[in-house]
C-alpha cells in the first residue's frame, strides 16, 4: 500500500503509542513487548493513529501480524 507517512512519522507513532522515546524505535524494534505493550492485543489504538497519519484503513488481518516495526513501513510504504 501506498500512503502519505515518512517512516520517521511512523516511528514517531510507535514510540508515542509505547511511551519510549523515538531513539528506541528502529525497524528492528518488536512491537511485542515495546514499552510494556502486547501486540496485537494493544495495537488498535496505534493502528487508528496511523489510519489517520496516514489517510488509509488497516485491516486487523493485516496488523495482527505484524511482528517488527519494519512490518508496518513496509505495509505503508513509508520512505
Amino acid at each position: 500500500m501506498l500512503s502519505s507517512c515518512s517512516k520517521e512519522q511512523v516511528h514517531q507513532a510507535v514510540a508515542a503509542w509505547a511511551g519510549v522515546s523515538v531513539d528506541q524505535v528502529s525497524v528492528q524494534t518488536p512491537l511485542n513487548g515495546l514499552g510494556g505493550k502486547s501486540w496485537p492485543e494493544d495495537a488498535p489504538s496505534l493502528i487508528s493513529v496511523l489510519e489517520q497519519l496516514c489517510g488509509c484503513d488497516i485491516p486487523q488481518r493485516e496488523y495482527e501480524i505484524w511482528a517488527h516495526v519494519d512490518d508496518i513501513d513496509r505495509y505503508l510504504g513509508a520512505d
